[in-house]
Formats: C-alpha cells, sequence, structure tokens
C-alpha cells in the first residue's frame, strides 16, 4: 500500500460538508413552524398541506441520493454538490414566484428535494478522497450532526423570518442564504487543494483503469450489501415513528398520553433533537477508540439503546417521574445517533472507493423510505386503538429488529485488497 499525507486542509473540508448538510435541514423543515398559515392560505386540510410538502420534499430527497450518489462517483463529490446546493439555493430563494398556487409550491418542495439528495450522498466520496481509514467514521458521525443542527436552525429561523416579513413565502425565500454561503464554500473547495486520494475519473486520466460496473455488481451480489440498507431502513422508521409519536404522548393527557402539555413535550423533544445530534458526533469517536472498527457492535448497540429508551416512556415510573423523563429521552435520541453515521462509515471503510458514492446513495435513498412505513404503521395503530402505547411498542419491537439485522454487517472479504490510483486506495491510505 502507498503512503498518503492527510493534509489539515481536510478539516475544512468537512466544515464545508457540514455546511451544506445543515442548508439541507434548514430548507427540509421550513414549511413546518408554518403550516398553519399555508394551510390557511390556499385553504387546504392542515393535513393534506403537511403531507403533500413534506412527503414532496422526503421522496425526491431519495431519488436525488441516489442519482447524486451515481454522479459523485462519475463526476467527483465537488461538481455534483455544486450543482445539487446550487439547486436547492434557486429552488428555494424562488419560493415566492412557486407560490402563486399550491401545486406550483409542492413543485418548489419537489425541486428542493431533489437539490438536497446528493448531499448525504457525498459523505462517502468526501470520507475516502480526504481521511484516513481511522477517522472516517468520525466524518460520518460529523456529517450527521448537521441534519439535526439544520433542523434546530430552521425551527429558530424561520418563525423570525416570518413575523419580520409577514409573509410565508419570502421568510422562505431568506432561508436560501443558506444554500448560497453552501455553494460559495464549495467552490473554494474546487478551487483549494487537491484531495490526497485520486477520484475515479483522475486514475482513469492517469492510465489506471477501473472496472467500476463489476466491482459495483460484485458489491450488490453480496448479502452485506442489502443489510446495509435494512439497517439504514429500520433506523429511519424508529426515527420518524419517535419523532412524529412521542410529542402528542407525552402531551395528550391520560389515558390517550402522558399528560405533560405541548409546552413539556416540547421541551423534551428538542433535548432528543440535542441528543441525537450528540450520538452522531460520538459515534465516529466510540467506533474508532472503544469499539476498534466494528460497525456492527456499535449498530447493534445504538439499537438496542433505541430500543429500551423509546419502549421506557410507556412505563409509569419513567413517564410520571419529569426527572427521569427527560434522562430516558436524551438516552433514546442518543443512541439512535449512533445508527445510521456507523452504517455509512461502514461503506467507506470496508469498498472501493470508486463506488462508494454510488451505495451510499442508494443505502440513504431506499433505506429513508423506512420514515414512511414508521408513520404509516404508526398512525394505523393509533386509529385502530386509540391510544399511543401499541404504536410505540411497535418503534420497540422495530429497533429490535434492527438489532438482529446488524449482527449480519460483516465487512465483505472480496474487496479486502482493492487498490486504485497512483495517490489513492480502495479502501484508502493508513
Amino acid at each position: 500500500m502507498s503512503e498518503h499525507v492527510y493534509p489539515g486542509y481536510r478539516w475544512f473540508v468537512l466544515f464545508v460538508l457540514v455546511f451544506a448538510t445543515v442548508a439541507q435541514g434548514v430548507v427540509l423543515i421550513w414549511p413546518a413552524p408554518l403550516l398553519e398559515h399555508i394551510a390557511q392560505h390556499y385553504a387546504v386540510d392542515l393535513g393534506a398541506a403537511t403531507g403533500a410538502l413534506m412527503v414532496a420534499f422526503t421522496i425526491f430527497v431519495t431519488v436525488g441520493a441516489i442519482v447524486g450518489g451515481i454522479c459523485c462517483d462519475k463526476f467527483g463529490w465537488v461538481p455534483t454538490l455544486i450543482v445539487s446546493v446550487a439547486l436547492l439555493a434557486v429552488s428555494t430563494i424562488l419560493v415566492p414566484l412557486f407560490g402563486n398556487g399550491f401545486g406550483t409550491l409542492v413543485l418548489a418542495r419537489i425541486l428542493e428535494g431533489a437539490g438536497a439528495g446528493p448531499i448525504m450522498a457525498s459523505v462517502g466520496a468526501v470520507s475516502v478522497q480526504w481521511f484516513p481509514h481511522h477517522e472516517r467514521a468520525i466524518v460520518t458521525g460529523v456529517q450527521g450532526m448537521g441534519v439535526s443542527l439544520g433542523i434546530a436552525l430552521g425551527f429558530a429561523f424561520v418563525p423570525m423570518a416570518f413575523v419580520k416579513t409577514g409573509s410565508f413565502l419570502a421568510a422562505a425565500s431568506w432561508m436560501s442564504i443558506f444554500p448560497i454561503v453552501g455553494v460559495i464554500f464549495l467552490v473554494i473547495v474546487a478551487l483549494g487543494k487537491k484531495p490526497p486520494v485520486l477520484t475515479a475519473v483522475e486514475a482513469a486520466e492517469e492510465g489506471d483503469p477501473i472496472n467500476t460496473d463489476q466491482d459495483f455488481k460484485i458489491a450488490t451480489k453480496l448479502p452485506v450489501f442489502y443489510v446495509g440498507i435494512l439497517c439504514v431502513f429500520f433506523l429511519s422508521w424508529v426515527m420518524q415513528a419517535f419523532n412524529d409519536l412521542t410529542p402528542v404522548y407525552l402531551a395528550a393527557k391520560a389515558p390517550l398520553g402522558a399528560g405533560h402539555g405541548v409546552e413539556i413535550a416540547g421541551k423534551f423533544m428538542a433535548l432528543v433533537q440535542v441528543s441525537f445530534m450528540i450520538g452522531s458526533v460520538a459515534s465516529g469517536f466510540l467506533l474508532e477508540k472503544v469499539f476498534r472498527e466494528s460497525n456492527k457492535t456499535v449498530i447493534a448497540i445504538g439499537f438496542l439503546g433505541a430500543a429500551i429508551f423509546a419502549l421506557s416512556v410507556r412505563a409509569p415510573f419513567v413517564y410520571g417521574n419529569l426527572k427521569v423523563l427527560p434522562v430516558f429521552l436524551f438516552l433514546a435520541g442518543f443512541f439512535q445517533g449512533w445508527i445510521v453515521p456507523t452504517t455509512l462509515a461502514f461503506i467507506a471503510m470496508n469498498f472501493p472507493s470508486h463506488i462508494v458514492g454510488k451505495l451510499t446513495g442508494i443505502w440513504m435513498g431506499v433505506g429513508i423510505f423506512g420514515g414512511t412505513a414508521g408513520v404509516v404503521v404508526g398512525a394505523g395503530l393509533l386509529h385502530k386503538t386509540g391510544l399511543y402505547h401499541a404504536s410505540i411498542v411497535v418503534v420497540g419491537i422495530v429497533a429490535a429488529v434492527g438489532f438482529l439485522c446488524a449482527l449480519f454487517l460483516n465487512p465483505p472479504t472480496v474487496f479486502k485488497n482493492a487498490v486504485k490510483g497512483k495517490r489513492g486506495l480502495a479502501l484508502g491510505g493508513h
């Protein structure tokens, strides 16, 4: 294996990736605080407005992630993100133009989702080009924090912009500042230092043939390829269902819920978001320093913790004690935060770098549909039983299934000795 010098500049590259991820989170969430005003303005049902604007974004994040992953491998992650974040910026700044009708506003959300998708798919390519093997989980963990941080900033800034402008369309347009700055940072990276590991395109130009299609076909025939998708799918189910069901359960009066009211429930769920960010960042360090790069151990423990602490909110000694409840909610978010970053790090640590973008895009793009399944099943059980207990139990069961699934996330031996490029290794330099 050739030796590589990984410059300190790589931390600026990681900052730029995180900033783009924050921009994605802000744009994702901008309608949420304003949904009541949006529904009234267009005279549509609040539930229909919520579903159309949020689901349209989510579906096209999936499309964007898969397409973006392919483009990251084919053209490089920097040009791919410049195009995608520019689309995110343009579609958001033009929300007032799209806002002439509800249908065209949904179209704006589709374009925003398509622009956001490639950002999550790019983390694998960034980590294999700029970071040594033992730091790649840190990269995916820090990026995972960026999603929650962006959502938190969106909840903070969107209402402020609405108060200032008096228009939900203008408030949305103001959020374009985040992707606009993201594009500027990405252009700086494009003009800056070259990564220590070659892209597939660069390697081919320098005479190092790479059979991307063959390696991808080999990867898709491995059982671990599908195990990884399932890990993301089950976490998306758990996280989305937990975040949707728990706030109402905590706020609603008995026997429907815990009876703590909307204000306390909101504060506690904000704590869950903070703990998720902390868990995402901590996962990389835990994987490297504590669990010796055993991805499946970290993911399995994450699912087990998520199952235990999600189910705990049904216990009277937890939901009835305002000193104990926030601790258990914090731990639920903390363990959930371990799973996706460690799963994506598994790709960057164990597959050839010239298919990492495509694999990351597929795992994220397909896996995110677990969130839709979680919401549908949870809502169906609530409708059938009239209580939240069954829905919360299912969250715990799905997390337990995720725990069992993670035990089969074994590194593929077929790619163990793969190498590429004069400046790069398929599994990266050490």
